[in-house]
C-alpha cells in the first residue's frame, strides 16, 4: 500500500537563470539533498531531518501529500570543458574553452537554422532510404553552409598564423613581436620550418574544437533511455532517435576535419604550383575537398533529422585518411624542399570572399524555404550571382545594385499566412545570415587584432577591413532603430499609458519597458538583415575595387570600423567568458540556450545539446514515479526554458503514462519564440495552442493585434485541464501558452506579490500565491474521473 505522502510527484524545473536546487524547492541549502545524478544534471530533494527543524509556516515547507523534487539541469550547458577546481591552470583551462564557446556561436546558429526550417513529416525507417533530394528543402544546402562556416574559420587562422606570422614577419625589413618564451619552443628557425609549425595551429584548432564538442557529447549527450515513447503522426519529439544524436554527427565531424585539413594544404600548396611536388599535393588537397562536399550532401539522406540508426560511414573514415596523408606529405615537402615565399599567399585573400559569395547565395535562398515557392531560392541565386558578375561590367555600380536589390525585395516579399512564422517565413534565412555575419565578425577580429598586435606595416587581405567598415555603417540603421525605441520608451514612463489594464504607476513602467524585449524578434530581423548588406558591400568592394573606394573619407570609415568591429567581437567573446567565470550564467542568455536545445545536425562543432540527456532522464523519473503505484501522479513545475524539456519529456513517455501526468508551466516562451521558429517541433499543432503573430514594433501594446485560430489536437488535448501556464505582463520572458485574452489554460500571477516596491518579473513564481492556488487545482483533478488522456485518443496515433 503507497502511503498519502507517495500520492503525488511534484518534479521542478529551473529554467534560463539556472536557479540553485536549494531555491527551486524553497529551502535552505543545508535542508536538500542530492540522491541522483552528477554535477552536471541532478535530482535534488528535502532532507526529511531538516524539515523537521524548519518553522511549520516555512515557504518552501513541502504539503504532507506530495514529494518535491528538483531537476538541475544547468551545469550541463555551461561548464565545459567543466575542469574542477580554483586554481591557476583550472581557470585558465575554463576560460580558454569558453573563448573556443565564442566560436561555436556562427556553428549554433546554422544548427538552429537548420532546425528552423521546414521539417519533412514523413516516417523515416531503416529499410526505406531517402534521397537527400527528399530531405527537406535545405537540408543539404545548410550542411554545406557549415562546412563552408568552419573553412571561413581556418582560412582566417591560417591568415594569421601562416601568413602574416611565419611568412611576412620573416621578410626582411620587418619587425614582430616574438611569441612569449613559453611558447616560443622554436627559437628562430628557418622561413620554411616556421610555415611548417605554422600549418599545424589551425589543424590544432580544429583538433581543439572536436574535443571540446567530444568532451561535452560524452558527458551528457545521448543518455540512453529505458523506455519506448508512442509515436505521433507530425510530433517529431516523439520519436526516440530525436534525442539520439551521435548518428548525425559523428561522420559529420570527419568531412569538417577532412576538410580543414585539405584547406590547409592549399593555403601554401597554390603559392608554389611551380613546383610539381606541391602541385599534385594541392590537385589532390582539392579532390578530397570536392569529394568532401558530395559527401556532406549525402548525409543529408544517410543521417536524416530523425535518424533510426546509424550506418558504417566508410566514406568519412576514408577521407579523412586521405586529407591527413596529404597533409603529412605536404608537410614532408615543406621540410625537404625548403621553399622560399616572397608575399602574402593567394588563397588566404582570395578565398574568403569567394566562400562568403557562396554563403550569401544560401542565405538568400534560404529566405523562402519555408514558403510556398519552389522557384523563390533558384530565382534569388541566380540575381545574386548576376549582381556580382555586373559589377564588373554595370557603370555605375549602383544601377546594378538597384535592380538587384528591388528584384530581391519583390522575391523576398511575405506571402499570405506567413506571419504566424517566425520573421514571416524566413526564419532559416534570417538564422543563417547571422550565423554568417558572425562568423566573418569573429574571423575579422582575429586578423585584424593579430596584425595590430604583432607589427607595423603588415599585409592582410582587404576583404577583413572592407568588412569591418561595411559592418560599422550597417549598424547605423540599428542604432537609429533603438534609438527610436528608446525615445518611444521614454515619452511613454515620462507619461505612463494604460497597458494591459489599470495598475500601479511602477508597474505600468515595468511593463512598457519589458514590451520592449517582446520585440525581440522583429530587432533580430533587422540585424540579419543589415549583416547580410553589409556583407554584399564587403564582396563588392573587395572583387570590384571601385575608384571611390580610395577618397579619403572612405579611409576614414574603414580605419574606424576596424574599431567598431574589435569592439564587437570583445562583447561577444567578453560575454561568454565572464558570463560563465564572474556570474555563473549562460552565455547571451535566452540565446545559447536555444542552440542548445536542439541536437546537432547541421554543424559537428556546434555547442552541445543538453535535451539529450535531460529530456530522457524527465521522462525517466516520471515512469520511474508512477510505476511505483497506479494511484501515483506527477506534476511537472517547470520554469521557463524548463518548460520546453517538460513538453519534450511529455512526447518522449510511453503510451499510458500521459493519463497520470500533469503540467504546470511558468514564465515560458512556448508560443511567441519556439511555436514560431520552429513551427514542426513546437508550433500550434504540436501545443495545441491557437498561432501568433511577432510583437509589434512600435504599438503600445506589442501583442494587442487578433491571434490565430485555435488549433485542435496536440498537447493541450492530451493534457485537458492538467496543464497549466502562469504569466505576468512584466515578465521579459514569460508569455501565455494559450492568449493573453482570458482563458482556462493562463492564469495571472501577481506582478506585485505584495510588495508595492519591487515588481516581479521573470522569477520567483513557484513562490506567489497564484502557482500554490494552480498546484492545488492541478493535484485536486481526479483524474480517474477526467476524459481520456493518453491512452491512443486525441490524434492520430502510430504504434512504434
Amino acid at each position: 500500500m503507497t502511503s498519502l505522502s507517495d500520492r503525488s510527484l511534484e518534479l521542478r524545473i529551473h529554467g534560463v537563470n539556472n536557479t540553485p536546487p536549494d531555491a527551486m524547492l524553497g529551502l535552505p541549502d543545508h535542508a536538500v539533498e542530492q540522491f541522483r545524478g552528477d554535477r552536471f544534471g541532478s535530482f535534488w530533494r528535502p532532507k526529511p531531518d531538516k524539515l523537521a527543524e524548519l518553522p511549520p509556516d516555512h515557504a518552501g515547507q513541502v504539503p504532507a501529500d506530495v514529494r518535491r523534487e528538483a531537476y538541475s539541469w544547468g551545469g550541463m550547458a555551461r561548464s565545459t570543458p567543466g575542469v574542477p577546481g580554483s586554481g591557476v591552470p583550472s581557470v585558465l583551462a575554463n576560460a580558454l574553452g569558453r573563448v573556443g564557446w565564442a566560436l561555436l556561436l556562427p556553428f549554433g546558429l546554422a544548427n538552429v537554422a537548420y532546425w528552423s526550417r521546414k521539417l519533412p513529416d514523413g516516417s523515416y525507417t531503416g529499410a526505406r532510404r531517402m534521397a537527400w533530394w527528399n530531405a527537406g528543402r535545405g537540408a543539404a544546402s545548410t550542411r554545406l553552409f557549415g562546412l563552408g562556416l568552419t573553412v571561413l574559420l581556418v582560412l582566417a587562422v591560417c591568415e594569421v598564423a601562416i601568413d602574416v606570422f611565419a611568412i611576412q614577419c620573416s621578410l626582411p625589413g620587418v619587425t614582430c613581436k616574438r611569441v612569449p618564451e613559453f611558447l616560443d619552443v622554436l627559437g628562430d628557425p628557418a622561413p620554411h620550418v616556421r610555415v611548417l609549425a605554422a600549418s599545424a595551429v589551425p589543424v590544432l584548432l580544429l583538433l581543439g574544437l572536436l574535443a571540446l564538442t567530444s568532451l561535452s557529447r560524452s558527458r551528457y549527450e545521448s543518455a540512453p533511455a529505458r523506455m519506448e515513447p508512442e509515436r505521433r503522426d507530425g510530433v517529431m519529439l516523439s520519436r526516440r532517435s530525436m534525442w539520439e544524436g551521435s548518428p548525425r554527427i559523428r561522420r559529420l565531424s570527419r568531412l569538417h576535419i577532412s576538410a580543414g585539413c585539405c584547406v590547409v594544404v592549399l593555403v601554401t600548396g597554390t603559392s608554389l604550383w611551380q613546383h610539381g611536388f606541391f602541385l599534385v599535393m594541392s590537385v589532390l588537397a582539392g579532390g578530397v575537398l570536392a569529394i568532401v562536399m558530395a559527401r556532406v550532401v549525402v548525409t543529408t539522406a544517410d543521417c536524416p533529422d530523425v535518424p533510426t540508426r546509424e550506418k558504417g560511414g566508410l566514406w568519412s573514415w576514408l577521407l579523412m585518411v586521405a586529407a591527413v596523408v596529404v597533409l603529412v606529405a605536404h608537410g614532408f615537402g615543406l621540410y625537404l624542399a625548403e621553399p622560399v615565399f616572397t608575399g602574402p599567399l593567394w588563397l588566404t585573400s582570395w578565398g574568403p570572399p569567394v566562400v562568403v559569395v557562396a554563403l550569401l547565395g544560401s542565405v538568400m535562398a534560404a529566405w523562402s524555404w519555408r514558403r510556398n515557392d519552389a522557384k523563390g531560392p533558384l530565382v534569388l541565386l541566380v540575381l545574386f550571382v548576376a549582381f556580382m558578375v555586373a559589377t564588373y561590367w554595370v557603370s555605375p555600380a549602383w544601377v546594378g545594385a538597384l535592380v538587384f536589390g528591388g528584384a530581391l525585395v519583390w522575391r523576398a516579399r511575405p506571402r499570405a499566412g506567413d506571419e504566424w512564422q517566425a520573421w514571416r517565413g524566413a526564419g532559416p534565412g534570417v538564422l543563417l545570415g547571422l550565423s554568417l555575419l558572425s562568423s566573418v565578425m569573429l574571423s575579422s577580429v582575429l586578423v585584424l587584432t593579430f596584425r595590430g598586435w604583432v607589427g607595423t606595416g603588415l599585409v592582410v587581405p582587404s576583404f577583413y577591413s572592407w568588412f569591418s567598415a561595411a559592418f560599422a555603417c550597417a549598424l547605423v540603421p540599428l542604432v537609429l532603430l533603438v534609438l527610436a525605441q528608446a525615445f518611444v520608451l521614454l515619452s511613454r514612463l515620462i507619461t505612463p499609458a494604460v497597458l494591459d489594464g489599470e495598475a500601479d504607476a511602477l508597474v505600468v513602467r515595468v511593463r512598457h519597458v519589458v514590451a520592449v524585449t517582446h520585440r525581440a524578434e522583429n530587432v533580430a530581423g533587422a540585424l540579419s538583415v543589415l549583416g547580410v548588406l553589409s556583407l554584399l558591400l564587403t564582396t563588392y568592394l573587395t572583387f570590384a575595387a571601385p575608384s571611390w573606394a580610395s577618397w579619403w573619407g572612405v579611409a576614414w570609415v574603414v580605419g574606424k570600423g576596424d574599431w567598431v568591429t574589435g569592439l564587437a567581437g570583445v562583447a561577444v567573446v567578453g560575454s561568454f567568458v565572464g558570463a560563465g567565470m564572474l556570474t555563473n550564467r549562460r552565455p547571451l542568455g535566452l540565446v545559447w540556450d536555444l542552440m542548445c536545445f536542439l541536437p546537432r545536425t547541421a554543424h559537428p562543432f556546434a555547442p552541445p545539446c543538453y535535451a539529450e540527456r535531460a529530456v530522457p532522464e524527465i521522462a525517466d523519473r516520471s515512469r520511474e514515479f508512477l510505476d511505483e503505484s497506479p494511484d501515483n501522479r506527477v506534476v511537472l513545475s517547470a520554469h521557463s526554458l524548463g518548460a520546453v524539456l517538460a513538453v519534450a519529456a511529455l512526447y518522449a513517455l510511453p503510451s499510458g503514462y500521459l493519463r497520470r501526468m500533469q503540467l504546470l508551466t511558468y514564465g515560458v516562451q512556448l508560443r511567441p519564440y519556439f511555436g514560431r521558429i520552429f513551427p514542426e517541433l513546437l508550433g500550434p499543432a504540436v501545443l495545441g495552442v491557437p498561432s501568433v503573430r511577432a510583437g509589434a514594433m512600435f504599438s503600445c501594446d506589442p501583442w494587442g493585434r487578433a491571434p490565430g485560430a485555435s488549433v485542435e489536437g496536440g498537447l493541450s488535448e492530451l493534457l485537458g485541464p492538467s496543464w497549466l501556464n502562469l504569466w505576468r505582463r512584466t515578465d521579459y520572458l514569460g508569455f501565455p501558452v494559450h492568449g493573453w485574452a482570458d482563458n482556462p489554460r493562463d492564469r495571472r500571477a501577481g506582478e506585485t506579490d505584495g510588495a508595492p516596491d519591487t515588481v516581479e518579473t521573470h522569477g520567483g513564481y513557484h513562490l506567489c500565491a497564484a502557482y500554490r492556488q494552480a498546484f492545488a487545482d492541478l493535484v485536486s483533478i481526479d483524474l480517474n474521473q477526467s476524459p481520456d488522456r493518453g491512452r491512443g485518443g486525441g490524434g492520430n496515433l502510430e504504434r512504434s
